[in-house]
Order: C-alpha cells, then structure tokens, then sequence
C-alpha cells in the first residue's frame, strides 16, 4: 500500500463516491489508485469545471464535495470553485498535488506555496508531509468542512507522500464514524424565550431564511414556523433555498438587482435564521431596515452571528433546530398569527410579480417562454441550476413560488458560468431525476466545453439558453448609468451547432411554441441536450 492507496481508501470510508478532475503528473499515483480501488474519476478540460462540480456536490447533498488538481497552474484554476463555496458556505475538499518534498523551493516543477494561495479561502489547508499522517489529516479536513458554517478545505499532497509505500503499523490510527454531519445545536432556552417575546410583542415580522437553513436539513422547521404564526419568509437571492413546496408565507427572493417587494423596510422584526449580514441586506442598515426595527440573528457559526452590524438579539445555534424551538414556545404562549401582515406582504409580492410580467415588450422570443417552459414541466424532483445575471433574475422573479434545496444557483459570490459543471454533480448524485440547466449565453461559454466531458461520461441534462448577444445584466445597468452599453454586448454562435460539435444533442428554436415540446423530448435523452432560445433584451426592470 502506498500513500495514494491510503488516501482514496480513507476518502472511501467517509463516503466519497467520485473525485472530480484533470489529470496531470502531480496526480498520477492518485489517478492509479482510484482505478484499482474503483474510485469514479470524473475528468473535465478545465480545473475550474472540477472546483464547481465539487462545491455543487457540497450545496446539493451537505457532504464535502471532492475535486483533485496536479499543480501550480492547475491548482489555481480549481480554487474557482473554492472561491465559490467560501463566498457561500459550502463544504469541499481540493486535493492538490506537488512536486517532492524534497525540492519543494528549490524550482521543481510548477513549484508553488499552494497553501498559502489556498488558506485565505479555506477553513482549513494543509500539506501531508508523511503518508501515515494522511487519516489524520484528512479526518481534521472533514470535520472543518462541516463544522459551524460549512466551507472549504485544501490538502496539497506531494508525490512523494504518494508514491511512499506505507505499512499499517505507521499509520496514525483516527476514531471516527465516516463522513461528518452539519453542525445541530439547540438554541439556550432563555434566548428561545426572548425571541418568543419578541415575536409577540411585533405587528410586522419578517423571516430572512439563508443557506444556513438549507444547511441545517431545516425546511421543515422553517415551514411550520411560518405557517403557525403566518410570519412571511423570504431568501436572499443566491442563497440555499429551504422552501420544498409552494406555500403562501413565501415571498420571494429579498437582495436582488431587479428589485423586489417593499418587506425589509417595513417589517419591525426582522428574524435573519441561517443568512448573513451582507449587501443583499442592506448591511442591516436604514433604510433598507427599519430605523426602529429589532434584529434577531441566529445561526450555526458564532463568527456570523456577530457579523456587520450585529443584532439585538444574536443566537448561536442551527436555524433548523432554533426555528423548531421557537414555534413550540410561540404555541405555548398562544400567540396570534400575524395575518393582517402577511396577507398584506402577499399583495405587495403579488403585485411585483405583475410588475415584472408587464416588463415584456415586443414580439420576439423573450426570457419569460424560457421560465414558462420550465414550469409546465416541473415536478417535485426536478433538478434546476439557474446560472446567468440576466436569466437568473428572470427566473428569480417568475419561477420561485419554491426555492428547495435541489435547486441551486451561483451561490452568494453571484459568479457566472459554473452551470454545466453544477449540471454534471447534480445528474452524479441524482441519475434519476429531470435535470434542467437555465443559463444566458455569456456564463455558458465559461465552461461550454464541459459539454463534450459530459457527453463522453453519460452525465445527460437539458440547457435551456437564453440568448441576447450581451451580458445581459450589465448591459441594463450601463444603458440605464450611460446611455450605451460599454464592454457588454457579444456576438451569435450557432450554439446548437456547437453543442452537437462537443457530442451532445442541439436544437434551435425559431418560435416559443416550439419550446415546451423540444423540453420535454430532451428530458428522458441519454446525452445533454442544448436547447438554443435567442431571445429580445429586457430585464425584469422594465416593468
């Protein structure tokens, strides 16, 4: 046994099913070892792609995803998806390899401190200096990348660690039960009983519900919560959702360019379980709050409770578990349901969403054919990756009556182009399911090659891509600064064509008739499908 075989072994017990990468020399006793123990290698054309498909492994299944990189260069294209998951808390691991030990700064080959590139991003990063050390190391990792807040973690693994041959009695012995869980942890009765009061005493609460929720398996909590006490919920956009069903305390997303119903600014208690104190907030500052509004935190990792502006009440525990304690004090008291309030949130929402339909000018295909396919064919299962500035508010706004967990968007980094990536890990995890990949023209060509890595491995899914020859998004704001659009308009590409170039199937579509049928063929195919919507610019601010 060497300590490649030690690696993928102990990477075995903890539950990993595939190992997301590009091959290079820093990886090769690692490649060998998975294929002799029938470790899955998923290999993609960019270290990027493999970085997005271990952070989408993290966000859908709350396990540590897992990507490996050969060096240098490599290892800096995969912390694209490292960066990602920081930005939203989502578990991961890269496994990076080196050039020996041995020579390490002394110039061999794409020599690079990769911990230190990497630790700024990390919850934890570290360099395997013995093959007997690789359990313990690993196990540490693990438990980093679930605990609190879920994110990141790094191990460079030099070739000679390896390529060592290691015997058993030199390997430091871990007692652990597998693969880590999502940190659960009760809320202190006192301040359970404080946020009880509060609710009580408040004429316009609003739950601001995050990835943390998500994270803590609390969807269920959260819906009994807002249907006990008819509290209106809402995410913010880009952030995990935990609505499963459509429910009516369910207003939409709070953060997003393309605005949204007046709510934060209103409500007098404002309850964040599982979000962060950031821009889609306002920074919990007037007047995208309430001068006067009381501000409850609670979630899994201290560090985030007191983040920014604090709150008045802060709550060091799991949204899931704290939601649950919550609504069984607020039963105990008998406290009234807030419907005056919520049936007015319910108004303003409904009111922004006609809003946002009356933003369709012209006669040509527009995004909403795009979101209205996607709702004739949905069910209760149906994976959807939102990935594009322009689409993405389109279907925010239009198509998220639900956010569950098996929808995923970029993530609060609010990057482009990670969708065919996120499109493979969710077909990985789920070979059964309708995967569905909506995606603007701009964030498809990142990684567009991917196309032909998921052709050649049997990964099948459906893009659904929207196409207005610009970066949409931006496009918006400079016309609306400028006058002009600077930088942010693009050219056609016969993206049908391109698709079938890669392996994969493509279709164009002439008129919104033909969407929904061309869908729904694609679905049940045994390769990806692209399914090519040139459509008119326009932006839910049009309305």
């Amino acid at each position: 046994m060497n300590g490649a075989d030690l690696l993928v072994a102990e990477l075995q017990k903890k539950g990993v099913a595939f190992i997301a990468t590009l091959c290079g020399h820093g990886l090769d006793d690692l490649d060998d070892a998975c294929d002799r123990a029938g470790m899955r290698l998923v290999d993609v054309r960019n270290e990027q792609a493999a970085g997005y498909i271990a952070e989408a492994v993290g966000r859908l299944n709350r396990t540590v995803g897992v990507c490996a990189a050969s060096s240098g260069v490599a290892h800096v294209n995969a912390l694209t998806g490292v960066c990602n998951a920081h930005f939203d808390g989502a578990p991961m691991l890269l496994i990076t390899g080196s050039g020996p030990s041995g020579t390490a700064g002394l110039g061999h080959f794409q020599d690079l401190d990769q911990v230190a590139i990497a630790a700024p991003l990390c919850k934890y990063a570290e360099t395997i200096h013995h093959p007997g050390r690789i359990p313990q190391t690993l196990h540490e990792a693990f438990e980093a990348a679930m605990s609190g807040r879920p994110g990141p973690v790094h191990l460079t693994v030099p070739q000679d660690v390896l390529g060592a041959e290691i015997h058993a009695d030199a390997v430091v012995r871990v007692h652990d039960t597998g693969h880590p869980a999502p940190t659960i942890s009760l809320g202190p009765p006192e301040a359970i009983e404080r946020m009880a009061d509060l609710i009580s005493q408040s004429v316009r609460p609003l739950l601001v519900a995050g990835s943390g929720t998500h994270y803590a398996d609390g969807s269920a909590a959260l819906a009994e919560f807002t249907r006990t006490l008819d509290v209106p919920v809402v995410v913010p956009i880009w952030d995990r959702g935990a609505i499963t069903k459509p429910m009516e305390t369910f207003m939409g997303v709070v953060g997003a360019a393309s605005g949204g119903p007046r709510l934060l600014p209103d409500a007098d208690l404002v309850l964040l379980a599982g979000a962060v104190c950031d821009y889609r907030v306002g920074y919990l500052q007037p007047p995208a709050v309430h001068p006067d509004a009381t501000l409850v935190r609670i979630h899994a990792d201290a560090f985030q409770v007191n983040h920014g502006a604090g709150g008045h009440l802060r709550v060091t525990a799991d949204p899931g578990s704290a939601l649950t304690q919550l609504t069984e004090a607020a039963k105990s008291r008998k406290t009234a349901p807030r419907t005056a309030w919520l049936e007015e949130a319910a108004r303003r929402r409904d009111a922004y969403f006609r809003q946002c339909v009356a933003a369709r000018k012209g006669n040509g295909l527009h995004a909403l054919d795009i979101i209205h396919a996607v709702q004739a064919v949905l069910t209760d299962d149906t994976m959807v990756i939102i990935d594009g500035g322009n689409i993405g508010q389109w279907a925010h706004q239009i198509l998220c009556d639900r956010y569950p967990g098996h929808w995923l968007t970029c993530g609060a980094s609010g990057v482009v182009g990670y969708g065919i990536p996120a499109a493979m890990a969710a077909r990985l995890l789920y070979p059964d399911r309708h995967v569905i990949l909506i995606s603007g023209d701009g964030a498809l060509t990142f990684t567009v090659a991917e196309l032909e890595a998921a052709a050649r491995q049997g990964l099948p899914f459906v893009v659904l891509l929207a196409d207005d020859e610009a970066w949409g998004i931006t496009l918006t704001g400079h016309e609306a600064r400028y006058g002009r659009g600077i930088t942010s308009e693009l050219g056609p590409i016969d993206y049908a064509g391109m698709a079938e170039a890669f392996g994969a199937r493509g279709t164009h579509i002439e008129h919104a008739g033909q969407i929904l049928p061309a869908l729904r063929d694609s679905l049940g195919a045994k390769q990806p499908t692209l399914i090519h919507v040139p459509v008119v610019r326009s932006s839910p601010t049009d309305g």
